[in-house]
């Protein structure tokens, strides 16, 4: 309830109405697993293990651009794609690609290594009603104190996109296009 999926949605009807492909991973429940057989949706994944198998056909270089969104990205940090995923990571921007990962902020791309962690490295991203100064750490800005612990604003989100100014800004409730064939 925190609003994550929400945002997911919002920034998959805008990735989908300026007809960039998509490939979702949402290993738990989730309102992106009914995304399934919409135009553009390439793949929705909903196990607990992402493997490279299933990855390639749909996020390789013959796939084309696409970006893989992950819901509950904290269930995702260890997985058996780990190694083809850390090189999709390291190359999509040349290749027109893009991830976008929902999570816990104190979870997602934590550690030192691994394909969370090189995402982290892009120091951008949205902060859903922070908890702690230190979330401000997982998109790659310091948290004033104002902006940490407060009361829960529906739709809300703290914004950085690189360069160090935090942007508050309201989340549209976007619709996604209907199934295809419809």
């Amino acid at each position: 309830r925190s609003g994550r999926s929400t945002l997911l949605l919002s920034v998959v009807a805008s990735l989908l109405g300026h007809g960039t492909d998509v490939v979702v991973a949402a290993p738990r429940a989730s309102p992106l697993r009914d995304l399934a057989g919409r135009a553009g949706v390439r793949a929705v994944l909903t196990g607990a293990d992402l493997t490279a198998e299933e990855l390639e056909p749909v996020l390789g270089e013959v796939a084309g651009p696409a970006v893989l969104v992950v819901d509950d990205a904290e269930l995702l940090r260890t997985v058996r794609a780990d190694n083809w995923l850390q090189s999709f990571v390291a190359g999509a921007a040349d290749r027109g690609c893009a991830v976008v990962l929902a999570g816990r902020a104190g979870e997602v791309g934590a550690g030192f290594s691994g394909w969370q962690v090189d995402v982290r490295k892009n120091r951008r991203g949205a902060l859903l009603s922070p908890q702690d100064a230190v979330d401000g750490d997982a998109v790659g800005v310091r948290l004033p104190r104002s902006a940490v612990g407060g009361r829960v604003h529906p739709g809300r989100a703290l914004v950085h996109l690189g360069d160090g100014q935090l942007l508050t800004v309201q989340v549209p409730l976007g619709e996604v296009a209907p199934p295809a064939g419809t």
